[in-house]
This record gives C-alpha cells, structure tokens and sequence, in this order.
C-alpha cells in the first residue's frame, strides 16, 4: 500500500489518503505544484480517521485539464494528483462531452485521420506500425478533450496503439474505437472500410415485425468443430459460410440452419473476446462473454488472426451469406461489463469514467464479474449507440442480444431502439431484463420490471420458463413445469402462452406480446434434456422424448417469439453440465450423431415452425389483439385448451385451437364440424374435415376451422 495518495474527486476538491506507517499518517499542511513552477497551499476542511489510514478533504483551485499535478505534505512526500471522481460531475460532462462521428481511424488513400477522447491526459502519442517499422506522432488536444493527429501516406494495412499519460503514468492503449486488430488485441488496425462494403449483402424478404420471427441460438465455433460436420475446417467464421455440407443425409452447419426453417440466427459473441488465445485457439475454449474490443471481429474465429482484414471480411462474409439463405442474423453483444478494468482500453484512456462506482470508491459489480459498465454516462451511451451503428452498416447485422441487459439503462437502451430501427426498420433489440445488483437506481435499469418504459424491446421471459418447464438453477434443478409433470401449473401455463400480456385473473408481465422472448433452453443452465435427467428421472426415454416434442410445441404456439437454443430439436445433453462456457468442443458442439439419432425430434420441430409461420393465429402483433382473440381454459385432469380467433384469408381458417395434454390419459373430444388437425402427435397435418379429436397421453394436437 502508497504512503500517500491523491486525488481529485471534483472541481475544487482533493482526497488524500495516507497511512499510519508513515509519520502516523498525519500531516499540517499539503500543498500542490504543477508544470513551470505553479505551487499553492490547500486548504484540510475534514480529517477522518480510518484504522490503517487517514483520510484528509482538501479544498484547491480549480485545475487546468491536460496539465499534470504533485501533491506535495509537510514532510516533503510528493505523488501525482490522480483524476478520479471528477470525471463523473455533471460539470465534467458538460464540458467534455463530444458528440461527433469521428472517434478511432478514418482511413483515406493519401492520408488516415486519428481522434482519441482523453480529456485527462497530459499527451497523447500516436504509435503507427507500418511494415513493421514503427513511428510516432504527438497528438494534439482540441475541444472537448478530443485529441488528434493526421498522418500522411496509404496507411490501410497499418496497426498502431495510443500512449497516454495521465495520472503521473504512461499508458499504452489499444483504440476502442477501431474495426480490428492484430491478434489477441495487441494493435488496432486501420481499415479501408469501403473494401469490406463491398461484400456483396443480399436482401431478406419476410415480414419484419418481431412476433413473425423464430430465434436460434448458435455459437459460431459450435456449430462446425465436430468433424462430422463435413466442412473444410472446423470453428471458423469462414466454416459456418459453407453450404452443402451433410451428415448421413441430414444437413449441417450452415445448411443444417437453413433447413430448420427459422427466421433468425442469433450469434453468441462474435466481437473480440479476452480468455482464448487466437493463435492457439483449440487449447482454450470459451463462449465469449468476456469482453475485450466491442467492435473488432473475434480472432479465434478468423483463418488469420494476425491479419485484422482477415476477421473483418469472413464476419461480413458469414453474414451476408446467411442472408442469402434467408436468414436474418441477430449477434450477442456484452455491454453490461469488461473481462479486466485494470487491462481495458476504457481504464488505459480516462481511468474512472466507463465504470460504476458505489459511495465508497470500489467499482460496482452487480454483473458479478467485477465491474458494470456504465451506460448512463453520455460518452458511454454515445459509444455503446455508435457500436450498435458500426456493426449494422459495417456487417448488415439484424438485430441484437444483450447480456446482462438489467445492467445498462433504459435511456440507453431506448436510444440504440431507436438509431437500430433507422437503418433497419426489421431490427429486433431484446436481452437479459434482470433486477442485477448494480449501483444505478431501479427505476433507471433496463430489467424487465421497468418493461413499460421501454416499448419494442424484448425480454426473455422467466415465468415462461418455469412455468412451462420448470425451475433451472442448479437447487431447483428438480422442479417440473406443467410440461414436465406439474399439473398445478396448468392455469399459470394459460399465462404463459398469451404473451404474458392479459390482465387479471391471468398474471401480466408485459405491454405487448413482441417484449416476451420464449426461452425454455438457451446457452446458460442444463440443456432441456439434461434438467429431465433430474426432474423426469424416473421416467424412460420414450416418455422423455415425447416431453420434448410438447415443449418444443408449446414454445412455438405461444404468442410472443420463440427462442430455441442450438441442439434443443435433437434433445441435446450437455452431460448434466450446467455451465459449459469453458467446457471445451466435446461439450459444447453440435452433436450430428445425436441428430441423426433423433432426427423424429428435429423433423417435428421443422413442423411446428412450419406451422408456427403457416398461420398468423400464433403471431398476434399486441395486446388487444390478444385480449380480443385468445379463450384459454384447463379442461378434466389439467389439459390446457387454447383457442386463437384470426380470420387468416392465406389459409381460409378463422379459429385455432391447440389442446395440451401431459397427462398420460388419452383424451376424447367432440367438437362441432369443420375442423382438420394441422399438428399431430408427429407433427404431421391432415386436411380431411373432423368433428372428434384424440389427444394421446404427452402430446400436442393443433386443429384449425
């Protein structure tokens, strides 16, 4: 522990802190010096004592930003002033705020331009790496704290980092700002952008209205390491653009996701994470939700990741074919918190500003992974709305996931609605709407407990889950949903499939049916099949398996927009591994084997999405819609009933009815004439007209009239 620290907590005010071991930590007079012989005394306003330490408020002049201080005690100890708090004053904002376009590198053929937000620093010196040889530029500072520098020459395969003194200390930085890297991040790259544009990017027809939307989950190394997958390589951005690429008949990677007839791939993270070496990638593995450079290509995932254009084009690559196919692409992005502070390009640059703090100067970490970034300040929001912008003009991204949503705030997160539904009227914003613990206020999280203030954007819907399918931490991993067994759920199951969005006696959750996202599976907790190994345990498989199909059934009959997670239409098993981010390929890959096994569960999926996107009934666009057209009941023993009233002129029907049963009784039903099943027990439609319905014991039946 220093002997002494300082530091500037707000316009006019200095913290110091000294400790006991040094003179008993206590001292008359401080005094403060700076460039060219500037000194003054300040002022002691409060002394508290603090055990080891003491901690001294001090009154000083207001100080010269881009200046460097000492603060000096009346033994003659001396440190730098480090600029802290004052960085999150309304006046600190007010001052420096920058609201331009220009941050990161600019790249021109004769010339690239340089602009760093770092209105601390002392200096700024560009280092530009160009063929290996390495040059260095003195930036300079301009309004608003933005520095600048405009270097000659066709710099478009040069790299090159900041250094930065600020606090007393030099610091070396990559840019926040850049399109790409070198890998594992050491160097940021300029870009010639209009060369990755010219990718060519093909239109997705459909409608764009996010209730018509079906959701897969993928992770891009996932979906082609197994070597079953018939790709040229394994793990790569450039694996998932192959199309043709079978398994014993069945497709796979890419062709596997267009076969299943989903509208939307979203992408676990994609952008540069921290934990897997890009050089050495099958030594480590990881999801991807620890976060390094928010707008730069992971490198692990590029057939070259020392070449940053190579990462930048096979992203764009990726997407734009999955366009082609017909499938929009949604990416998960990781605002809510970095990997490290101490190693972030944030805290290099304006130590401080990007982070919440709570009362007592330690950063806030409702995340639980040490820190939460803090969207609510503007040069955060500005970042974080411009990161948004740059992957949706840069790559034709469709829409996004956040993780750990609650986190950010709903400003924020009405703001990125808005700029994302400019480019694309289709874009579709959702994510993680937990109460997390962090230092913003309540009313300003984005969690689903303020869903009303933030129209448009989804949350994944927790009651859904556990109604449906029961419970899915590890201690309740034995809970069953109606689903799964627990008939006293079938009025909640009611809830459950309107969306949420009806009044008593049913339990509200939201304003309107496109904010619940329906997740019984995702990448987090056991595998749906894996939590029957503890809840259904003592069932067989056969039983099991037809569990699945009603869940799978359930989840796209449900109003709202169903979520599927990679491997859930084959009854994919994690081997009871509740938390596999680090588990490595065997774990975590797509299992073609167990495709092929299973392939009854994946051709019934295709069925029910089929289904799902046949007839409107099941795609309500809000809640009046709902209210008006839903009659739900629970008939004898718990069988759900679920009518929808929509008169569809595509199909020529005007009412659905789908009939849950996860009993294991048959059931017998008459009903007037006119109706036809359009999903059977294998998924399977028939247009001959019926006036009796048999519903066999764990099953879905649907029928329209």
């Amino acid at each position: 522990m220093a002997s002494m620290s300082a530091y500037l907590d707000d316009f006019g005010k200095i913290t110091v802190w000294i400790n006991r071991t040094f003179y008993g930590g206590k001292t008359d007079w401080f005094c403060i010096t700076g460039d060219h012989g500037y000194c003054t005394d300040l002022i002691i306003t409060g002394v508290e004592d603090h055990g080891d330490q003491i901690r001294y408020d001090l009154t000083c002049p207001i100080l010269d930003f881009g200046a460097s201080y000492m603060v000096r005690e009346q033994h003659g100890l001396s440190v730098p002033l480090i600029w802290r708090m004052i960085v999150n004053t309304k006046q600190f904002n007010d001052r420096f705020t920058y609201e331009g376009n220009d941050l990161g590198s600019t790249y021109h053929q004769n010339y690239t331009e340089f602009a760093l937000w770092a209105p601390t620093a002392v200096s700024v010196t560009l280092r530009v790496r160009v063929s290996r040889k390495l040059s260095a530029y003195p930036m300079v500072r301009g309004d608003r704290g933005v520095w600048r520098i405009r270097v000659s020459g066709d710099l478009k395969h040069a790299t090159y980092t900041y250094m930065i003194e600020r606090n007393g200390v030099i610091a070396e930085s990559a840019d926040p700002y850049a399109y790409s890297s070198t890998g594992n991040g050491r160097e940021s790259a300029v870009i010639d952008l209009d060369e990755i544009r010219a990718i060519r990017d093909y239109p997705v027809s459909g409608s764009p209205f996010e209730t018509d939307a079906v959701i897969y989950e993928a992770n891009v190394r996932d979906m082609t390491s197994n070597p079953f997958t018939g790709t040229k390589t394994n793990g790569l951005f450039s694996s998932l653009s192959e199309t043709g690429t079978a398994y014993r008949d069945m497709p796979t990677g890419l062709s596997y996701l267009v076969s299943l007839g989903v509208t939307h791939i979203q992408l676990m993270p994609v952008l540069d994470f921290s934990t897997v070496d890009e050089f050495h990638p099958q030594k480590t593995y990881n999801w991807g939700y620890d976060p390094m450079h928010y707008l730069v290509p992971e490198g692990s995932y590029s057939s070259d990741p020392d070449d940053p254009y190579a990462r930048v084009r096979e992203l764009r690559t990726l997407i734009t074919t999955m366009h082609r196919e017909g499938l929009r692409v949604n990416l998960d992005v990781v605002f809510n918190h970095v990997y490290d502070v101490a190693t972030s390009p944030f805290e290099a640059i304006l130590p401080y500003y990007y982070f919440r703090y709570n009362e007592r100067g330690y950063l806030s970490n409702g995340t639980f992974c040490g820190n939460d970034f803090a969207s609510e300040k503007p040069m955060v929001r500005m970042y974080i709305i411009g990161v948004i912008r740059a992957l949706m003009h840069t790559y034709g991204v469709d829409g996004f996931r956040f993780d750990l949503m609650g986190i950010l705030d709903v400003d924020t997160m009405n703001e990125i609605r808005s700029a994302a539904k400019r480019i694309k009227g289709s874009a579709m914003i959702y994510g993680e709407g937990w109460d997390m613990p962090t230092t913003l206020d309540g009313a300003r999280k984005a969690s689903i407990l303020n869903q009303s203030k933030m129209p448009g954007i989804g949350h994944f819907n927790d009651y859904f889950r556990d109604v449906v399918k029961g419970k899915t931490s590890d201690d309740q991993k034995y809970d069953r949903g109606y689903v799964t067994g627990d008939l006293g759920q079938s009025f909640n199951m009611l809830s459950a499939l309107s969306a949420n969005v009806l009044s008593t006696p049913y339990f509200k959750r939201f304003d309107s049916p496109e904010q619940s996202i329906n997740a019984l599976e995702t990448h987090d907790n056991n595998t749906v099949w894996d939590k029957m190994h503890f809840c259904c345990g003592n069932e067989d498989r056969n039983t099991r398996m037809k569990r699945q199909k009603m869940l799978i059934a359930s989840t796209l009959c449900a109003q709202g927009v169903p979520f599927i997670h990679a491997g859930m239409e084959y009854c994919g098993t994690k081997n009871d591994n509740s938390n596999s981010y680090n588990s490595g390929d065997e774990i975590n890959q797509m299992n073609w084997q167990r495709a092929v096994l299973n392939s009854e569960v994946v051709e019934y999926t295709k069925k029910c999405i089929a289904m799902r996107r046949k007839y409107a009934a099941f795609r309500l666009r809000d809640a009046k819609e709902i209210e008006e057209s839903l009659h739900l009941s629970v008939s004898d023993g718990g069988v759900v009933f679920y009518d929808i009233e929509k008169k569809d002129p595509q199909t020529s029907t005007e009412l659905m009815r789908v009939i849950i049963n996860p009993t294991f009784d048959e059931r017998y039903y008459h009903f007037e004439p006119g109706w036809h099943i359009v999903l059977d027990r294998n998924g399977n439609e028939s247009y001959s007209p019926t006036s009796a319905v048999v519903v066999p014991p764990l099953t879905v039946i649907v029928c329209a009239r």
